[in-house]
């Protein structure tokens, strides 16, 4: 995000370098090591540094937030749309997966604010979501135009992703279950992930049964 007409190119730069050494902390160490000291070290500036551009922690867990869903809508944006906007649905599927694996702990920000103590306002939180999962709306349209089923298919396939990869970064299908005498292997995660998804959109309507 660009700085206003009230900003210099200096302060743009700092902030920017800001915003991506927090991304760094949160992926090497997690959101309880983002102090504003540890991210004037990591961006190698000082703690006045960080309060004259973000106001403390607060600020920057907001600009945070508004730059994770938009690198996740950047990441979706970038997934080339084909003649089959099914297949398209499942390549968008691939893409939100690799984001959330890509750095775990900003995935859990982008849903978990509580644990870092920061509440984005209602709006905020709305147009961000909007704006991530715009490309999968999008793209059921192409499938299905009718638009209140479009919604309802959108937000139940996102419902299924989020729900696996919640399992898959807690380490669930990595599990083994003696008792049924299941055995994972490396790709077991993915497996699962993508076979959700494919029978939500075959419940939705949208696959063949």
């Amino acid at each position: 995000m660009s700085g206003d007409a009230s900003t210099t190119p200096a302060q743009d730069e700092l902030r920017e370098r800001l915003i991506t050494a927090a991304l760094r902390v949160i992926a090497d160490h997690g959101l309880g090591e983002l102090t504003v000291r540890r991210l004037a070290e990591v961006a190698n500036t000082s703690t006045m540094g960080v309060y004259s551009r973000f106001g403390g922690r607060t600020g920057v867990l907001r600009a945070l937030y508004t730059r994770a869903y938009d690198m996740l809508a950047e990441a979706l944006s970038a997934v080339p749309s084909g003649d089959n906007p099914v297949a398209d649905l499942i390549a968008l599927a691939r893409a939100y997966r690799e984001f959330a694996l890509a750095s775990p702990a900003r995935y859990w920000f982008m849903f978990d604010q509580a644990s870092a103590g920061f509440q984005p306002d209602e709006p905020l939180r709305a147009q961000s979501f909007q704006t991530a999962l715009a490309p999968v709306h999008t793209t059921v349209l192409r499938a299905t135009p009718d638009h209140l089923g479009a919604l309802r298919a959108s937000y139940c396939l996102w419902c299924m992703m989020h729900g696996l990869l919640g399992l898959e970064l807690a380490k669930v299908p990595g599990t083994p279950l003696p008792a049924v005498q299941f055995e994972p292997d490396d790709q077991t995660a993915e497996r699962m992930y993508l076979a959700g998804c494919v029978a939500m959109l075959t419940g939705l309507g949208l696959l063949p049964g």
